[in-house]
């Protein structure tokens, strides 16, 4: 090789290593000029962010412990527990029991749903204040009979005397049948339908009703309409639970003609709300099933405490919060009696 070949491959040598070192600085160059406009393009971009007034906080999904602006990828939903109503149900048996049944001339009593139901308990054994029962065997509910004894034992200290008594009470079906049957041969079958239930009809069947009558120390009987007695028993009885069940006024609607002595307990606040309102027991039950229901109640108050009353036809309703009653009106529906 002679000299001058050797330094013209020495100069494309040179010129080579030139090349390389050139191209490295322009990549290098390149690669500083892309990092310091990534870097500018993110710190542009979190400065817009601040100034729109978007948050720092992670997106969703994203996790960012103990990041006070964090905010959950999506809100947790819970699943409260349902929560159960407890329900009451009543059959077609029921709307035939409790103390506000109506016994008249259309609705008679269901002696088959009431058996086991009457309590009976003989009124002199049982009685809690001592007064005159006109026959040893009369017997009455052993759930009335201590408001019976409360009303004759206040009438009689209102009295000043100790004269007021029992003339009848619980009667059987057979019973009512001979009174029935003697009533119309002495005085005819219209007479005997003012003052007598037909039987299967009669109020007496209950246990829950009495005649009231006076006794004389010497063991004669006095006119209960025509006393005092009367008077008092008419304007307090609600008091005790109990009503005046065929009133002078009533008769059109309950059919039965003025009966001073007949009282029929129907129970509390009822009792004292009829007496006030002057309802008979038919009138009152057509009001609550006109005019109350669960969510619009009778309120009554009486000396035993506040109520809420209203009727259903319902078979199945809501459990009442707290004490409660419930009675059918042998018709179709019940009364549900709330102590508030």
């Amino acid at each position: 090789m002679t000299e001058q070949e050797k330094k013209r491959r020495a100069a494309a040598r040179r010129r080579r290593e030139r090349e390389r070192k050139r191209r490295i600085a322009i990549g290098v160059s390149l690669a500083l000029i892309c990092i310091v406009a990534v870097l500018l393009f993110l710190f542009v971009g979190k400065l817009m962010r601040k100034g729109s007034g978007a948050s720092d906080a992670p997106a969703a999904g994203s996790s960012a412990v103990g990041s006070v602006n964090s905010v959950p990828a999506a809100e947790s939903t819970v699943s409260a527990a349902p929560v159960v109503q407890e329900t009451i149900s009543f059959s077609d048996t029921d709307v035939h029991t409790g103390d506000l049944i109506l016994i008249n001339s259309v609705y008679g009593y269901d002696f088959a749903a009431n058996e086991g139901l009457e309590n009976l308990v003989n009124i002199a054994e049982n009685q809690s204040y001592s007064y005159q029962v006109e026959k040893p065997d009369y017997r009455l509910s052993a759930d009335v009979l201590p408001h019976l004894d409360a009303m004759i034992e206040a009438c009689d200290t209102a009295m000043g005397s100790r004269e007021t008594g029992i003339t009848s009470a619980h009667r059987t079906i057979e019973y009512q049948q001979n009174l029935w049957d003697e009533t119309v041969a002495n005085y005819g079958e219209e007479y005997t339908r003012k003052y007598v239930g037909v039987p299967g009809y009669s109020e007496h069947h209950t246990g829950k009703t009495c005649d009231i009558g006076i006794f004389y120390a010497d063991g004669s009987q006095g006119s209960f309409s025509e006393s005092q007695n009367a008077v008092w028993m008419r304007e307090n009885c609600g008091q005790f639970g109990f009503i005046r069940r065929y009133a002078e006024d009533k008769t059109a609607i309950t059919g039965i003609s003025n009966e001073a002595w007949h009282f029929r307990y129907v129970g509390f606040p009822h009792a004292a709300y009829m007496v006030e309102q002057n309802l008979c027991l038919e009138e009152y039950l057509d009001y609550l099933r006109n005019n109350t229901s669960e969510a619009a109640p009778l309120s009554v108050t009486d000396s035993t405490g506040s109520y809420k009353i209203y009727y259903t036809a319902e078979r199945t309703i809501t459990k009442p919060s707290g004490a409660y009653k419930v009675s059918g009106d042998n018709m179709n529906g019940f009364i549900i009696t709330v102590t508030e």
